[in-house]
């Protein structure tokens, strides 16, 4: 079945739930069902046709948000049909009549969408499928602002990075990261014309998002200063051949711009012979794996290019402005910071909006401009430019890709969203599509990875195994996605200054924010999900809202007990999550069939979630937290495979007996948290310690341990049989002295973290036997001593692993790689108080770093004194120039 989505709206489903309506033989018409599955399988085609245009016009707009209500509204009756046929109530046969008439009049209405569909799918045929123009050609946007503000360190780096010292003679790549109007075609045509002079031939090419390749490597050789006879005949191949014969024996210099994709990539590469004259190539892209893609067949980095810091952003906002140096006037200097937050650092954004302000001294003015910033979509000429500019690659998502990412409208401006919530919820709507031998969640997360390698959102938080774990909005895309979302009706917001629902609408998607309240000619009885984000917003009926499949009241600090009596009727709930103050959760809850994601975020209260949990048989994740009360009898929940959250001596010797009954879970993060201890706590212990056990044997992948004290007594239970079939192992907060021997044997381990007071040579004896360890977080407040550094050497194997964080803020780290050790290793991450670790190092800092072969990445945090700073960097510094590999070096706070 296809999934829903902002462009076709449920349609796929629709027709995937008309094929399922026939196939079971319900008292309807099956002509009727076939004639309509047919009319909308039309619509559908003109629906992602006419989706695909970058500018549908008017009618066709307007025509796709019909068809995509008519859709929403079919699918919403199937639902309730079918609902009460699988329920045997007999509701569905005293409605068949009624149904019956709806399948007339949606037949009728598809007919007319189909007939319109295929004259606005005609017109943008015969407007010739025109290449839609490239807002980056608009020179207004790119006015001359002088000396570029805020170049000067990132060309330095870069020109270091190209460079090399001038010892680096095999070709070398360099691939510039950011996201769309960060100036990374300004930055690289600093490093050309910095730089261009000492090559015997250069060249600087843009590609775009629809390349035409001839005409690129036509230009390429033409700035070579090839002399070549025209050729009327002449193609990609032999334009290739002949410039990489010219190159073969000189130092060249290449810009290659703005490439969009690895396909574009390969073929252009084919220009560029290898030699070992010192060539160089930058190339730029807003997506990361382009970067990496650019930088794999030659060795190469990539370079990650910053937003403007706020100093920089001001003095290039006030220079545009007032067209000098100049300081703020200040009565404007409060809407100046808010254009200036809004504008998030990006060149482009600042020199757009500096335009429309340019020798303007008047507030109320400025705050119009700050205005039509947040209306996005058709409130300023150039604000709309500049948005399209930072979202060409919005235009070249696909459907399932373009849903997600205007679903982040939902959420409040600048709010971080964790990934799991945002995937979760995604599924929940049913955008992400089914793919074999992955999970929904799996297929979810790549499509939030990404967004992310793509630049249109920006990473977060990020764990321990450097996994982002979530996500925010850059401002003025966000603005984008608001506008986009509210002129498709895909989200309602309420709350959000500056915009307004248009009067009338059907909610499908309802965002409460602030303290707004729900304008009575709003219809909320089709809305699918509901968020409340405000703490003083009224909550609408439940009852009225029988079509929900999302029910969010995480920001929401009103929500009682009795705001949940009617949850029993939302049949078609799959997410729910709650932060409240609920202290029960009514036994209603056993009705809600398809829930499958249910969530008691933390909140000052106890929350008591009753037996009738057990009758959610599609249930998947559970999260609650320290002080939730979960029945004695869990073993019902069969399809669990997420239980986060348990604070194991909160909870009855029953419950955590019956854990191990959960056959199918796959993921458990549990507590020992001590001061909620009964008289029961070691019994608790013993039996969480069993179940884990028993788990371990089936399906059980992630564990997450957090202990505040004793951790040594509970690792030292017996945990035997092991539980095998753990893939990542996480302790928090507890300190242990040694690593469990029985970690040893987990064969099928591939990430682990761990706090210990001192990582000794026995424990990386331990650590090192694991064939399929990838991924190691040792928190430490010693690794080594001066008396005896711990060496980590060939034969202690490491054979997996590619990435390994060690140290503390007060760790005295000793540490040193001998020849042939962690030989895949490619990231490091270290971590020390560097008073102490100079003392254990004779004050050199060497580590050994030169003895891993495969290093990329090495990250030092280090706590210092400014006396003995200099040094330190001296060192990391040259025990990186000393790696053939030259790996990154990133200081971080």
């Amino acid at each position: 079945m296809e999934p829903v989505s902002a462009a076709t709206g449920a349609m796929g489903s629709v027709l995937g739930k008309l094929g399922a309506l026939f196939a079971d033989g319900h008292e309807v018409s099956n002509g009727d069902v076939e004639s309509l599955k047919a009319e909308l399988q039309a619509v559908h085609a003109f629906l992602k046709a006419t989706s695909q245009a970058e500018d549908p016009g008017e009618r066709g707009r307007r025509w796709m948000k019909e068809a995509r209500e008519l859709s929403y509204d079919v699918e919403d009756a199937l639902d309730k049909f079918m609902l009460h046929s699988r329920d045997g109530s007999g509701a569905a046969d005293n409605d068949s009549d009624g149904f019956s008439e709806k399948m007339s009049a949606w037949l009728s209405e598809a007919a007319a969408r189909r007939r319109t569909g295929q004259e606005i799918s005609d017109a943008i045929s015969r407007a010739g499928g025109a290449e839609a123009e490239d807002p980056r050609r608009d020179c207004s946007l790119y006015r001359e602002t002088g000396e570029p503000v805020g170049v000067d360190g990132p060309a330095a780096q870069l020109i270091r990075m190209v460079d090399g010292g001038g010892k680096q003679l095999d070709l070398e790549v360099v691939s510039m990261v950011g996201c769309g109007g960060l100036g990374k075609t300004t930055l690289a045509r600093r490093v050309y014309d910095t730089m261009g002079q000492q090559f015997e031939c250069r060249a600087f090419v843009s590609v775009s998002r629809r390349p035409h390749v001839v005409a690129i490597l036509s230009d390429i050789r033409s700035q070579l200063g090839y002399e070549y006879a025209q050729s009327l005949t002449e193609d990609a191949k032999s334009l290739l051949d002949s410039i990489s014969n010219f190159l073969q024996d000189k130092r060249y210099f290449i810009i290659v711009d703005d490439v969009w994709d690895v396909q574009t990539w390969d073929i252009l590469k084919g220009a560029f012979p290898k030699g070992n004259f010192g060539s160089r190539i930058i190339t730029t892209t807003r997506i990361h794996e382009v970067a990496k893609s650019c930088c794999a067949s030659c060795g190469g980095r990539v370079y990650t290019v910053s937003p403007l810091s706020a100093i920089d952003s001001e003095r290039l906002f006030f220079k545009l402005v007032f067209n000098s140096g100049e300081q703020c006037p200040s009565h404007l200097k409060r809407v100046s910071d808010k254009i200036l937050q809004k504008c998030g650092g990006l060149p482009l954004a600042i020199i757009a909006i500096s335009g429309l302000l340019i020798a303007n001294t008047h507030e109320d003015q400025w705050e119009q401009v700050y205005s039509s910033i947040r209306h996005g979509l058709g409130s300023n000429p150039a604000v709309e430019r500049t948005m399209r500019i930072l979202l060409l690659g919005y235009f070249d998502l696909t459907p399932c890709l373009k849903s997600c990412l205007l679903y982040l409208s939902v959420f409040p401006e600048g709010c971080a969203v964790k990934k799991e919530r945002l995937v979760m919820r995604w599924i929940a709507e049913g955008f992400i599509p089914e793919e074999h031998g992955h999970t929904l969640y799996e297929s979810g997360e790549r499509c939030f990875n990404e967004l992310i390698d793509r630049n249109l959102i920006q990473p977060g938080e990020i764990n321990k195994f450097g996994e982002v774990e979530s996500c925010r909005v850059h401002g003025i895309i966000f603005d984008f996605l608001v506008s986009m979302s509210n002129q498709d009706n895909f989200v309602t917001l309420l709350g959000v200054p500056g915009v307004n629902p248009e009067p009338g609408n059907k909610v499908r998607r309802l965002s409460l924010q602030g303290d707004s309240e729900i304008p009575a000619d709003l219809i909320l009885c089709k809305a699918r999900s509901l968020s409340v984000f405000g703490h003083c917003v009224k909550m609408p009926s439940l009852w009225k809202s029988r079509h929900l499949h999302i029910l969010d009241l995480v920001c929401s600090g009103k929500v009682e007990d009795q705001h949940l009596a009617e949850i029993g009727g939302l049949f078609h709930l799959k997410y729910l999550r709650l932060k409240s103050k609920v202290g029960k959760l009514p036994q209603q809850i056993a009705e809600l069939q398809s829930l499958e994601s249910l969530e008691i975020c933390e909140s000052n209260a106890t929350t008591e979630i009753p037996p009738a949990i057990n009758q959610l048989t599609r249930l998947v994740r559970l999260v609650v937290h320290d002080e939730t009360i979960l029945p004695d009898e869990i073993g019902g929940l069969k399809a669990l495979q997420v239980l986060r959250g348990i604070n194991v001596n909160t909870q009855s010797t029953n419950f955590v007996r019956q854990l191990c009954l959960l056959s199918n879970l796959r993921e458990l993060s549990t507590s020992f948290i001590n001061y909620y201890a009964g008289d029961n706590w070691k019994e608790n212990q013993e039996e969480m310690v069993n179940s884990i056990c028993r788990l371990g044997k089936a399906n059980l992948h992630v564990l997450h341990i957090t202990i505040n004290e004793g951790a040594d007594e509970i690792f030292e239970e017996s945990w035997c049989p092991a539980p095998l079939s753990l893939r990542e192992l996480v302790v928090e907060v507890g300190v242990v002295s040694t690593v469990p021997r029985w970690i040893g044997s987990l064969v099928n381990l591939q990430r682990l973290a761990v706090l210990m007071w001192e990582v000794g040579e026995e424990d990386v004896v331990i650590l090192g036997s694991l064939p399929d360890l990838r991924h190691l977080s040792l928190t430490a407040l010693a690794a080594g001593s001066k008396e005896g550094r711990l060496r980590v050497a060939q034969s202690h194997g490491f054979p997996s692993l590619i990435s390994f964080q060690i140290g503390g803020e007060e760790c005295a780290l000793g540490l040193v790689f001998e020849a042939g050790s962690m030989p895949k290793l490619q990231n490091l991450e270290l971590e020390f108080d560097a008073e102490e670790t100079s003392s254990v190092t004779d004050g050199e800092f060497d580590f050994g770093i030169k003895h891993l072969p495969c290093l990329t990445s090495t990250s030092v945090r280090s706590t210092c004194d400014e006396s003995i700073r200099p040094t330190l960097e001296a060192a990391m510094e040259r025990c990186i120039k000393d790696h053939p590999n030259h790996p990154t070096l990133i200081w971080t706070k």
